[in-house]
Formats: C-alpha cells, structure tokens, sequence
C-alpha cells in the first residue's frame, strides 16, 4: 500500500532521479580530485625547475617555496580573470 501511495505521488521517481544527480556528482568530484592530485606533483616539479632556471638559485628549500609562491600567484591570477570573464552585468 505504501509503496502505491508513493508511486501515486511520484516520490519514488524524484528521488532516484535526485539519487543519481548526486551520485554523478559525486563521481565528478571525486575523479576531478583525482586528476588534481596527480598532476600536483608535475607541476610543482616544472615551476621549481623554472625559478630555478630564472633565479639561479640552488638551494632546494628556496627553490620549493619560490615555487609554491609562483603557483600561488598564477592561480591567484587564473580566479581573478576567470572571475571577471564570468561576471554577470547588471544594469
């Protein structure tokens, strides 16, 4: 009987559509993080190499925070822009 009622109306199809939207989130996340995750170590290596490579400095633990400020700085610079191109104009 409860499961005609539901049916009647239309609990039961709401919620496995709202199911599977959260659950493909979910998957989308967790895949982005993934690829996040891998490609953290790269990039680190590749801005470490390039302060390096422009300030000649040899020391590994200046060369890391050079490159965690540079990484810092590009992304900074990646959310500014995204954020002014992506801005809604209201008049």
């Amino acid at each position: 009987m409860k499961a005609k009622l539901m049916r009647f109306l239309g609990i039961e199809s709401r919620f496995k559509r709202e199911f599977r939207r959260q659950a493909r989130s979910f998957i989308i996340v967790f895949l982005g993080f993934t690829i996040a995750f891998t490609w953290r170590q790269t990039i680190f290596d590749i801005s470490s190499a390039f302060m390096g490579i422009i300030t000649n400095i040899k020391d590994s633990s200046t060369l890391s925070l050079l490159a965690s400020i540079f990484i810092t700085m590009v992304s900074i610079f990646f959310i500014y822009l995204t954020a002014r191109l992506l801005k809604e104009d209201h008049y």
